[in-house]
C-alpha cells in the first residue's frame, strides 16, 4: 500500500504516531484510551489500513488532543460535516478580528483560487 500524504511526506500514520510519543503513550495505551483494538491502532500508527475508518480517527482525535479535520484529510476521506466554517475558524482558532476577516477572508480564497488554476493546466 502507498502512504497517503499530507504536504512533504507526511502520512497519517506518522501524524498519529509523533502525536502519541509526544502524549508519551505506548500504543496499548492509545488503544485503552481511545477505545479502539491494538491491532488497529498499530495498523494505522504503521499506515497499514487502506480506508481508517472515521468513528477510529474521531477517538484517536479525541485522546491525543488533535484535530479532527486533519486527521479525515490525512486519511483521504471526506471531512465532517461539523467543520467549521472558515469566518469561525478563523475568528474563534485563529483570533482574527472582525475588521481583518474580510481582507483575509479575500485572500485565502484568492490562493485557492490560483491552486485551482495551476492543478487545472
Amino acid at each position: 500500500m502507498t502512504a497517503r500524504t499530507s504536504g512533504p511526506g507526511v502520512t497519517l500514520g506518522q501524524h498519529l504516531e509523533a502525536a502519541s510519543k509526544e502524549a508519551g503513550y505506548s500504543v496499548r495505551q492509545l488503544a485503552n484510551i481511545s477505545g479502539i483494538p491494538k491491532s488497529s491502532v498499530d495498523r494505522l500508527l504503521r499506515d497499514e489500513t487502506e480506508q481508517p475508518l472515521p468513528a477510529h480517527l474521531e477517538a484517536l482525535a479525541r485522546a491525543l488532543e488533535l484535530n479532527q479535520t486533519d486527521l479525515f484529510l490525512l486519511a483521504g476521506l471526506p471531512v465532517p460535516r461539523e467543520t467549521a466554517s472558515l469566518e469561525i475558524m478563523l475568528r474563534k482558532g485563529y483570533g482574527v478580528s472582525d475588521q481583518e476577516l474580510p481582507e483575509l477572508k479575500r485572500q485565502i480564497e484568492a490562493l485557492i483560487a490560483d491552486s485551482q488554476k495551476r492543478s487545472k493546466s
